[in-house]
């Protein structure tokens, strides 16, 4: 199955999942994807969870953390 990604950052493909809370809030978290020579890598639970008043408020803020913790790695690759 093939499914589109929220956003596309450095090579990854983010997807962000969404939850409406009992108290109206909303918690957003990510999984990312890439694609190389052994086939797909997913991870998932990478960014967030991040909390907005707002749907579009929690997925902002979990790009964001997604984006920081996509440079973190690209900086210091894991061994």
């Amino acid at each position: 199955m093939s499914r589109t990604p929220d956003a596309v950052y450095e090579g990854y493909g983010i997807f962000i999942v969404d939850v409406q809370q009992d108290d109206g809030r909303w918690l957003a978290t990510s999984e990312v994807e890439k694609h190389g020579a052994d086939g797909t890598e997913t991870w998932q639970h990478f960014g967030g969870p991040c909390w907005g008043r707002t749907s579009d408020e929690a997925r902002i803020a979990t790009l964001a953390d997604t984006r920081q913790k996509i440079d973190d790695v690209l900086a210091k690759p894991p061994v």
